[in-house]
């Protein structure tokens, strides 16, 4: 087989790869775009150019920012997506805290029975969230938070894949370190915060991109464990648009819109350690 061959089929190999990935990337990204384009445009227009299949599906062609005034004046959308900024910042800040913190002892603190204790808590993982929704609302109104933000984010604090993600990483790192801290008379906890966690940066990224991800697109926990209509996150707010009547698809094309701007900030600032992390941590165990 001459080079001429060899790159000849390289060739259509990249070509056909590339064709692939485009038709992907169009198949996901074109419905958000009509959705850009529709938070854009008066309510009669939304529907009226889907058929035949033009620019005009797209791009407004009488565009307008009324839709995102009336969001935010009649339905007060804004104090929605800061209440869900609040509980996904209080979500990400305390699990982090508390899987690190977990997955610290399941790896470098020798105990009995630590191998089984990290495997019951891999089998969270495979009991489904509809099994276990009753149980937490029990347990939520028995602790009387019921109804409150606490409710929102209390049960979801302690994470069986991030204290996975954050135990594989803390695995790769030698016992060396870990050792040469007690030497010198750092105590546990002081190994924990001042030597470990500054080695698993990429894995901690990745939880809060994970953890934010999560909180931010909840939508049946809060929609059953909230009935003040004043903590209304924004995917029960976004819900509330759909009634039996009517549907107001300008308002509701504009509030998913907004709705997705700040997890593509989030993402495009920590995706880079987002991938490093995921990907390393299945390298050892």
């Amino acid at each position: 087989m001459n080079t001429f061959t060899i790159l000849l089929k390289r060739g259509m190999r990249n070509i056909i790869i590339a064709l692939s990935l485009l038709f992907v990337v169009l198949a996901f990204s074109i419905p958000y775009l009509w959705m850009i384009g529709s938070s854009f445009k008066p309510r009669a227009e939304i529907f009226q150019y889907i058929f035949p299949f033009t620019w005009r599906t797209f791009v407004p062609v009488s565009p307008t920012f009324h839709n995102f005034v009336e969001l935010f004046t009649t339905f007060k959308f804004g104090s929605s997506i800061f209440l869900s900024l609040y509980i996904a910042f209080l979500t990400v800040v305390f699990s982090i805290v508390v899987c690190s913190m977990i997955a610290f002892v399941l790896a470098k603190l020798q105990f009995k029975g630590r191998t089984l204790l990290f495997f019951y808590i891999l089998a969270t993982l495979m009991v489904p969230f509809e099994a276990r929704i009753v149980p937490l609302y029990l347990v939520i109104r028995s602790l009387g938070v019921d109804n409150t933000i606490a409710a929102i984010y209390l049960p979801w604090i302690a994470d069986a894949f991030v204290i996975f993600l954050f135990r594989q990483h803390l695995c790769e790192i030698p016992k060396d370190f870990y050792d040469a801290g007690l030497i010198e008379g750092c105590t546990h906890f002081r190994v924990y915060r001042s030597l470990m966690l500054p080695m698993i940066t990429p894995a901690i990224v990745s939880a809060i991109l994970i953890k934010f991800i999560w909180s931010w697109d909840s939508f049946i926990w809060p929609l059953v464990v909230i009935r003040n209509p004043r903590l209304q996150v924004i995917t029960v707010a976004i819900s509330n648009l759909f009634s039996d009547q009517d549907i107001l698809w300008n308002i509701v094309f504009s509030a998913a819109f907004v709705t997705t701007i700040p997890v593509l900030v989030v993402f495009f600032m920590l995706q880079k350690y987002y991938i490093a992390g995921v990907t390393s941590s299945g390298i050892k165990g």
